[in-house]
């Protein structure tokens, strides 16, 4: 199968409708503006299978199949992708040009190494230029040595917009190919190119072999949007397939039989400066199973350590899962209060951080010593709903002996039958087991009934964040981006799908549906989400949005309220217990009450 360029797949796609291509094996009628018919991949009578002419997306509010173009060839047709591409080039009367794979593929990604070499060897230059003293103190003052500077090829993007541009110019690169590569951009108006970062500072990505495919850029002024800006995806560059630093630490991870994960760039140097060579960072909270598995590589033992706040604990605990599903061993280093890796080793030292590291905890006990900070005596509600949270994570793992210490742990801990618990995941396991038979395809539309399809909570103000992201304004994603966060979400799928649209905005600027779809198309669940929310999602107003935002926090407080008034309960027999929560929950009202009145404040705007 020939490789195919991005911009020729979307050729293809924009060139067929999906009305009609869809209509060749279901009829359609026109409802509204889209079109309705019954459902391929459930018995249903009623049509609730949507087809949307202007977003060029299907979804079954039945069964909750959803996509587009590519990825119902995909479903319906029994197609890989490429197949699906493929035949709907045939299907539009578009040839597809055959590239020659060995030396001119070689060839043509050694050019792009080229490119992002000569724009890597200008920021370095630029950095240590006198007039940009500011920005090499911008990292010695944090600590950072010149040694490591120079070790990670770290650089300076001025505050100009044809620095890059020029240097890439008298290089005699292809100006288009660099635009690929998101070191410049179209202007928005005239002809020609701009440099895409600008007074920012430069962290090159490098794969395993220490070559460029792409760079990293933070934000040096308080209103640059968005804080971090990110290389787009090209022939060289997959996000969720490198882990940034591991070029470097790939010896040491090997002597010492364990790698160090942390989030982000800083809290990576701060560990390398520290002598903590074996070292790597996801560049987010968002963990792939590809990185797992590339980890998997030199090491079976991985050390998580994130930010100490709630959303680091809760990005290092679902990574730690990720990490155990691919067989390997992950423990949670936990950084105490709202310290980072990076200040709370300049703030207190090695040797407290290494006091830490000996305290590891496996995810499993980290979690349950988390369970009970939160809920110091918890009910039986409680202790339930955790127990179901931590089984089903444990349900997909495949080291059976690891899952029988777990439950015994869980069983000690929160003092239930063991037993019991064995039952309960088994039980988990037989209903993951026919929800995926009951959601299996089924083209001949005979005897499979569809799940259910349940929205729990305020699920639909977290799709409405979501959907604002992918298709509202500047003024609007930059509002959910400043007053939303991780925290809000209470929802693992809609949550999967926040982290990885914010992590998009922050990568590129943007974040385009089509090509979600197409990241998505072996990922049923985020897919399906992300088919919903377009066809559902109407209002595009900052109205909505703050109301989005509006319901969130005050579920959020709602919940808190709740979760003191049951722990005020269970200590009435201590009047100092009662006075600390009942003066937590008198905070939280006034909280409430704020959050109301802003509301009816920006109303009245």
């Amino acid at each position: 199968m020939p490789r195919i360029h991005e911009d020729k797949i979307d050729e293809i796609r924009s060139s067929i409708n999906i009305v009609n291509y869809i209509n060749q094996y279901i009829n359609l009628k026109k409802a509204g503006k889209n079109y309705k018919g019954l459902c391929p991949f459930h018995t249903e009578k009623t049509s609730s299978f949507v087809v949307s002419p202007e977003k060029q997306i299907f979804h079954c509010f039945g069964c909750g199949k959803g996509g587009n173009l590519f990825t119902f060839m995909m479903d319906y047709e029994k197609l890989s992708f490429m197949d699906a591409v493929s035949k709907a080039a045939e299907y539009a009367g578009i040839a597809i040009p055959r590239y020659e794979e060995d030396k001119t593929k070689n060839d043509y990604f050694q050019n792009l190494y080229h490119i992002n070499e000569i724009a890597c060897t200008h920021y370095e230059k630029t950095l240590f230029k006198s007039q940009h003293k500011a920005r090499l103190k911008y990292f010695l003052d944090r600590k950072i040595s010149e040694s490591t500077i120079k070790i990670f090829r770290l650089g300076y993007a001025p505050d100009t917009y044809e620095s890059l541009l020029n240097q890439i110019k008298k290089s005699g690169v292809d100006l288009e190919e660099a635009a690929k590569l998101g070191l410049i951009s179209r202007k928005e108006h005239g002809a020609g190119y701009i440099d895409k970062f600008r007074h920012r500072i430069i962290f090159p990505f490098f794969n395993i072999s220490g070559k460029i495919v792409g760079f990293g850029g933070r934000k040096l002024r308080e209103e640059q949007q968005p804080k971090y800006l990110n290389s787009p995806e090209s022939p060289i560059y997959k996000k969720g397939e490198i882990l940034y630093g591991l070029n470097f630490a790939i010896n040491a991870i090997r002597e010492k039989e364990f790698v160090f994960l942390v989030e982000g760039y800083f809290d990576l140097l701060r560990l390398y400066e520290s002598g903590y060579k074996n070292v790597v960072a996801s560049s987010g909270t968002a963990l792939t199973e590809t990185q797992a598995k590339l980890i998997r590589r030199y090491t079976k033992d991985v050390y998580i350590v994130y930010d100490g706040d709630s959303a680091g604990i809760k990005a290092a605990i679902r990574n730690a899962y990720i990490i155990e599903k691919q067989g390997l061993n992950a423990s949670i280093v936990a950084i105490p209060g709202e310290e980072d890796p990076d200040s709370f080793i300049l703030s207190k030292g090695e040797k407290a951080f290494d006091k830490l590291i000996k305290e590891r905890q496996v995810p499993v006990q980290f979690q349950i010593d988390q369970f009970f900070y939160d809920y110091p005596t918890p009910g039986i509600e409680q202790k339930q709903s955790f127990s179901a949270e931590l089984l089903d994570e444990l349900v997909d793992f495949d080291d059976q002996i690891k899952i029988g210490i777990y439950i015994q742990q869980l069983s000690e801990k929160l003092q239930i039958n063991e037993s019991m618990l064995v039952s309960q995941l088994n039980r988990i396991k037989r209903n993951k087991s026919r929800y995926s038979k009951l959601s299996r395809p089924n083209n001949d539309n005979t005897d499979t009934p569809a799940e259910p399809v349940i929205r729990a909570g305020l699920f639909n103000a977290e799709m409405g964040l979501i959907g604002l992201l992918l298709q509202s304004d500047a003024q609007i994603r930059n509002f959910i981006i400043e007053n939303a966060s991780n925290e809000l979400f209470e929802n693992e799928s809609t949550l999967s799908l926040y982290e990885h649209v914010i992590q998009e905005i922050e990568d590129t600027g943007i974040v385009n549906i089509d090509h979600l779809m197409i990241e998505f198309k072996e990922d049923e669940t985020r897919k399906n989400l992300l088919s919903e929310i377009a066809l559902t999602l109407d209002d595009m107003s900052l109205k909505f949005a703050r109301d989005c935002v509006y319901q969130l926090r005050k579920r959020q407080l709602d919940k808190k309220a709740v979760e003191i008034q049951e722990m005020i309960k269970n200590e009435a027999d201590s009047e100092d217990s009662v006075e600390h929560y009942s003066k937590q929950i008198i905070q939280i009202r006034q909280e409430i009450h704020k959050l109301d009145m802003d509301r009816r404040k920006q109303s009245r705007v």
